[in-house]
């Protein structure tokens, strides 16, 4: 091997070893902003859960549960014939959800409806300790307010990387609906455009429904509560 083309091949591995570095400190940044970010919310969290702990759910609530897409809902007026309590909160996991269920089972409430998951895929939260987690959650209510009705809905489609992940993680979760006979309600047909991502008519940021969106969701919800 001659000196150029030995000095050739240390500079393709530059390039590469470059390369992958700069993908790293990207995903770096992403997930460290996503952290501070996140820590951020933490004091907002905090607050937002006492405000909930002022107005505990009292029997024959419906209960909203869920990270901000929940928590962006208007679910008083959205549901005028039931007594919605909205327990949506910002950045929440499903880890973050089970601390703080029993909040929410207080009364106990007539049904429960949750929405949650969409924030482990991008905190990197395995699936299978997604699916645990919504387990602890389903068996949790179940123990503590046994004659309340749950609804699980599907991780709805986003319009980022993540999702790829948001198939198989429903898949999963579906099965745990069969296997404890929860109701599964799986809006994904209704929120996906043709490429599979969240319907852009269907929100403005990629992953929060907009207004159109919200209003989506209740016409499909409404019917499911009242049978």
């Amino acid at each position: 091997m001659n000196n150029r083309t030995r000095d050739g091949r240390r500079a393709r591995l530059l390039l590469v070893a470059l390369a992958v570095m700069g993908g790293w400190a990207a995903f770096d940044t992403h997930l460290g902003a996503r952290r501070i970010t996140r820590a951020i919310a933490a004091g907002g969290r905090s607050r937002t859960r006492s405000v909930h702990s002022a107005f505990p759910v009292e029997a024959g609530d419906t209960v909203m549960l869920g990270d901000s897409i929940t928590a962006d809902g208007d679910w008083t007026t959205a549901l005028p014939d039931r007594r919605a309590r909205n327990r949506g909160i910002a950045w929440d996991t499903t880890a973050d959800l089970l601390e703080r269920l029993d909040d929410s089972l207080t009364g106990p409430p007539e049904v429960v409806v949750i929405m949650i998951g969409t924030n482990d895929l991008e905190f990197g939260v395995a699936h299978a300790q997604t699916v645990r987690n919504t387990c602890l959650i389903l068996d949790r209510i179940s123990a503590t307010a046994p004659g309340t009705r749950v609804v699980l809905h599907a991780v709805l489609p986003r319009s980022d990387r993540y999702n790829t992940l948001v198939a198989p993680l429903n898949a999963a979760l579906a099965r745990v609906c069969g296997e404890r006979d929860v109701e599964f309600l799986d809006l994904t047909v209704h929120f996906a455009g043709s490429d599979e991502r969240l319907e852009p008519t269907m929100t403005d940021d990629g992953l929060h429904p907009n207004g159109a969106g919200h209003q989506r969701w209740v016409e499909l919800l409404r019917p499911v509560l009242e049978s």
